[in-house]
């Protein structure tokens, strides 16, 4: 039976600008972590054991290993105290494996990052023809995974790869050696050259990355060795992972102020019902009243129903008809039917309660990139605010 045995190395003490919370084999390189192009090679070599020697933090490389059953190989993990403790045949994992090796052992904290972007380089040009592969090669050394969106005023120039469910915006300029992660999302306007755009990272409009690395609103300049946090998610953020079902205890009370309001809401001096058909995120179409008058809440007290049958959300963007959706871009209608609409929405709180608003959208749009629980907690803060609201429209 024939083993190979691998060392992770330790360079937790050099990690002083990213300060990643998982230790260097589990850093991505291109579509999958370090220790996983090892463990393919360690396939083609035939080996039907793989030994792997762990000085930093191998609970976490355990658990990687153990959520990665499709490897018919067994992989077991050895936590040792230093390098040196491990057998003197292991191969260090600090490179790809078709790399040469470099000399460098103990990098320096700019020389890690910047070594670890080279090999996003070299992996990019030396990919190899995989048994199962869901990613096309649009271009000789461009690859799109699958449900990609590429607007037809970007521009593509290899290498490059884009992971799944990326959107990729009018305008942009992908590459040469551009590494986009899955369901990330680059904004119209934005240049991502010799750089990293980790999974779930969005790059707003006018954005340029050049020998640097994006995670979310964590920028690492390469050539500077700094890491800059940036809080406005306009610039550079997380690409939100929307909530698709409401809470039974969210359904319960919907259904119970629908039932409660029911005689206030029908018999509110003057009160005029405008039936509307909306299309929500799911293609739904359906028949939803607005009243005309008393508070905010009121006029949207057939909504709360829909939040009982699941088809709205308490908070969310506000519903639209067709005539508001073809109102929008492509990509912005795109972006918006991904979240599910609510009966109040962070366009409320900024004055505009009506989807045919002009600058609606741009509120619409920056709630969809923001993580639920964000938006939620700030809707909540004002939720009485927002129920008692009569706006003039």
């Amino acid at each position: 039976m024939k083993t190979l045995s691998l060392l992770a190395p330790d360079f937790a003490a050099v990690d002083l600008v990213w300060r990643h919370p998982l230790p260097f084999v589990l850093w991505p390189v291109g579509h999958q972590p370090l220790i996983d192009h090892w463990i393919d090679e360690s396939v083609r070599q035939g080996a039907e054991e793989i030994r792997i020697y762990v000085a930093d933090r191998p609970a976490e490389i355990r658990h990687h290993l153990s959520a990665a059953g499709y490897w018919s190989r067994r992989a077991k993990v050895t936590a040792i105290r230093t390098e040196a403790d491990a057998p003197s045949e292991a191969i260090l994992m600090d490179r790809l494996p078709q790399e040469d090796r470099q000399e460098i052992r103990i990098p320096e904290p700019q020389s890690l990052l910047s070594g670890w972007l080279e090999m996003q380089r070299f992996w990019l040009t030396h990919r190899e023809a995989a048994s199962v592969s869901v990613d096309t090669e649009v271009m000789p050394d461009g690859w799109l995974g699958p449900h990609v969106r590429v607007h037809s005023r970007a521009s593509l120039h290899p290498p490059f790869w884009i992971g799944s469910r990326t959107e990729i915006g009018a305008g942009c300029r992908v590459g040469p050696y551009a590494v986009v992660g899955e369901g990330s999302v680059l904004d119209h306007d934005v240049e991502i050259e010799n750089a990293v755009a980790l999974p779930g990272t969005y790059l707003g409009p006018n954005t340029r990355l050049n020998e640097a690395i994006a995670q979310g609103g964590i920028l690492m300049d390469i050539r500077r060795a700094c890491r800059i946090d940036i809080n406005e998610d306009f610039i550079l953020g997380t690409v939100a992972r929307h909530q698709r079902q409401t809470s039974a205890m969210g359904k319960l009370s919907a259904l119970g102020l629908w039932v409660l309001l029911a005689p206030f809401a029908k018999f509110w001096p003057g009160q005029k019902w405008t039936p509307k058909k909306i299309i929500n995120y799911q293609g739904l179409n359906l028949m939803l009243d607005g009243g005309s008058r008393g508070p905010l809440l009121l006029r949207r007290w057939p909504w709360l129903k829909q939040v009982a049958l699941g088809n709205f959300c308490w908070f969310g963007i506000l519903p639209r008809t067709g005539d508001e959706w073809a109102y929008l871009s492509g990509e912005t209608a795109e972006r918006l039917r991904s979240s599910p609409p609510g009966v109040f929405s962070w366009a409320d709180l900024q004055g505009c309660h009506n989807p045919s608003s002009p600058d609606e959208w741009v509120h619409a749009a920056y709630q969809v990139l923001q993580p639920d629980a964000t938006v939620k907690h700030l809707l909540q803060r004002q939720i009485l605010h927002l129920a008692l609201l009569r706006p003039e429209i």
